[in-house]
């Protein structure tokens, strides 16, 4: 039993004290998507187009987009657990050419904000950003630096680079994908184990100290 505890406490001050890394959300939900088959928010999280060498291709079945005409949009990604921040890498849309007039490129995202949550009810704004316009060739990351604990983040997007009208509509918007970087923060639940843990092995460790022959 002492093992045990001793053990699922090592493990959990191993996962708190852990250096950031890329948080896998379990969900993202988008405010409006284009629905033909294409473009879902789970493009956003699943890492299709990203080459091992981190740059996003320019394929648009690898994105999303919100739909005709709806240039302003809410993201919503579930982390499936509380992280302390420390970061993000957005991929704009990169599907187009740039040098067009009136290229699909123009849907990419300009201004946004984040916001996070604790329940997913009251969310409060961390960040406000710009984001470069895609190149329609490998795409690397855009990084931004961020701080706080959440379990819900979510990317209000403002407006986009296209101007006017398309096909008599306003441009729609789109990313290609967003990470979030942190670290996971333990569950209370998680803490009191490692209390226990270590109040175990030290009770052990005294127990078998008074155990020991005294030296002279």
């Amino acid at each position: 039993m002492i093992k045990a505890l001793a053990f699922a406490a090592a493990l959990s001050l191993a996962s708190a004290q852990a250096g950031a890394a890329v948080i896998v959300p379990d969900s993202a939900t988008a405010s409006s998507t284009f629905n033909n088959g294409f473009y879902s928010p789970a493009n956003l999280i699943n890492g299709s187009g990203i080459s091992s060498a981190g740059l996003h291709d320019s394929s648009f079945t690898n994105m999303w987009m919100s739909n005709l005409g709806v240039n302003q949009a809410q993201i919503i990604f579930d982390l499936g657990g509380l992280f302390a921040l420390e970061g993000a890498a957005f991929w704009n849309y990169n599907f187009g050419n740039p040098a067009e007039f009136q290229s699909t490129i123009l849907r990419g995202v300009k201004d946004f904000r984040i916001l996070t949550s604790l329940d997913g009810t009251t969310f409060n704004e961390i960040f406000l950003g710009t984001l470069a316009m895609g190149t329609g060739q490998l795409l690397p990351s855009q990084n931004f630096d961020l701080t706080g604990t959440a379990r819900f983040i979510q990317i209000d997007i403002l407006n986009n680079y296209g101007q006017g009208t398309f096909a008599e509509r306003d441009w729609s918007s789109g990313l290609s994908e967003v990470q979030f970087l942190g670290t996971a923060v333990p569950e209370p639940a998680t803490w009191m184990m490692m209390l226990l843990g270590f109040g175990a092995v030290g009770f052990a460790i005294r127990r078998r100290r008074e155990g020991l022959p005294q030296l002279a």
